[in-house]
């Protein structure tokens, strides 16, 4: 059946009243866990402020080389939440373009048994590579309908022409498409998603952790001295973060402001650990003294030490909708920032102060020089982010699962003629307007 591009937004009315709660299977592999429990507490926070609005049950499997997680409700991350993490075994990095086949098969078993006790209505993946890839066959398989929520990895995998196309035959056959960012809108749109199936959807902020504190009580929680300045970077410590620029850069902010330090906050992630070259940088720069490594912290801490800064600093290759930007502007903090992603749209003027080439360590040095000497009004840059809550991402994505819920069941055959062929066609052919 052909397609009809459609040039009109997709609604984001507020979910209807249903005779029942939608019950929805959220799949990602990009979330706490026993081994890494703050791996991708940004995905958490969404689906537990979903949780008042849907009934909900995550699979999140665990890749095979990793230390194994616990199959029971973690109820230190996840206290709403109940989670099964399968694990999921692949070939080598060489064999990418098999991931996602893999994936599926590895969570099929676990999705199955899950099935009898919970039939769900709806598949909310996260990641279109390998998770949404994996999810579509899996909506295939069990006839429902698959949202996929698209995030900033998928910039990066896009260069390589395979992951590129499975990316694309994914996105097209998902019932509705969600993109934290304005630039992964248009990459979904790139690959071939009609407009109508794309919502943007920002990621939300919890202002109630991430308020305006006064640096100094936030300095003696952490016990750091109360005078110099201070920047603080934020993520895991992988290449594309970009922490060794921000350290280049302290070289050159340190010969104009003597008293100035920087606190990298953040541990091992999913993807390549550079904190040991990061450290051997520091060295061979003469910063020892003037750089700490932190080390992961939990969300609490994260802004304690947000609270302690001058200023924020993020040098990302490429990202999305970065939450730790939303945290450290709710902290009442200015951001000094590389204009990737959605950066340029979501840190106003009066927020911080940003710059064109995440490579530019100079340009870097001069803002963050900038931002220290700038007289910054916390309170104004928190308020900036009063309509950000988790709570109305939560009302906006739920009206995005029941777009997709209804769409899926008006394009079923009624009656009962249908058969098993004719309902395995309708469940994997895309809607008409």
């Amino acid at each position: 059946m052909s397609e009809r591009r459609h040039t009109r937004p997709a609604p984001e009315a507020p979910p209807r009243q249903l005779r029942r709660r939608l019950r929805v299977l959220v799949f990602t592999t990009v979330f706490p866990n026993r081994g890494q429990p703050l791996h991708g507490t940004f995905v958490l926070e969404r689906i537990r402020h979903l949780a008042a609005l849907a009934d909900i049950q995550v699979v999140a499997p665990v890749s095979w080389h990793r230390a194994p997680a616990s199959q029971a409700r973690i109820a230190d991350i996840t206290p709403i939440l109940c989670v099964k993490h399968p694990r999921f075994w692949y070939p080598p990095k060489v064999m990418l373009g098999l991931r996602g086949f893999f994936l599926f098969l590895s969570a099929l078993g676990e999705i199955r048994r899950l099935r009898a006790s919970f039939d769900f209505d709806l598949i909310d993946a996260h990641f279109a590579y390998p998770d949404g890839f994996a999810a579509i066959l899996l909506g295939r398989w069990f006839r429902r309908p698959v949202c996929i929520t698209l995030r900033g990895t998928i910039i990066p995998l896009s260069r390589r022409p395979l992951i590129r196309r499975l990316c694309d035959w994914a996105l097209q056959r998902a019932e509705r498409v969600l993109a934290v960012a304005g630039n992964l809108a248009e990459r979904a749109r790139e690959g071939g998603v009609p407009e109508c199936r794309i919502a943007t959807i920002a990621n939300g902020v919890d202002s109630e952790r991430f308020r305006v504190i006064t640096r100094t009580v936030a300095r003696r929680e952490l016990g750091l001295p109360q005078d110099g300045g201070l920047i603080v970077s934020v993520g895991h410590l992988s290449l594309r973060k970009g922490f060794h620029r921000v350290i280049r850069s302290l070289s050159r902010v340190v010969a104009i402001r003597p008293d100035v330090r920087l606190a990298i906050v953040g541990g091992k992630g999913a993807e390549h650990d550079n904190s040991a070259e990061l450290r051997a940088l520091v060295h061979d720069l003469g910063l020892a003294d003037r750089v700490r490594f932190a080390g992961a912290q939990l969300p609490d801490r994260v802004a304690l030490w947000l609270g302690a800064a001058d200023a924020f600093v993020l040098a990302s290759d490429f990202e999305g909708c970065p939450n730790v930007v939303l945290e450290a502007m709710a902290c009442g903090r200015p951001v000094v920032a590389a204009k990737v992603g959605d950066i340029e749209t979501m840190v106003p003027p009066f927020a911080g102060i940003l710059f064109d080439d995440p490579e530019d360590t100079v340009a870097l040095a001069e803002c963050i020089t900038a931002a220290l000497t700038r007289s910054w009004d916390p309170q104004r840059i928190h308020d900036h982010l009063s309509s950000q809550s988790w709570d109305d991402v939560a009302k906006r994505v739920a009206a995005q699962w029941l777009l997709a819920v209804e769409t899926f069941e008006a394009a079923k055959p009624v009656g009962p003629a249908a058969s098993a062929d004719g309902l395995l066609t309708a469940a994997t052919r895309r809607p008409e307007a």
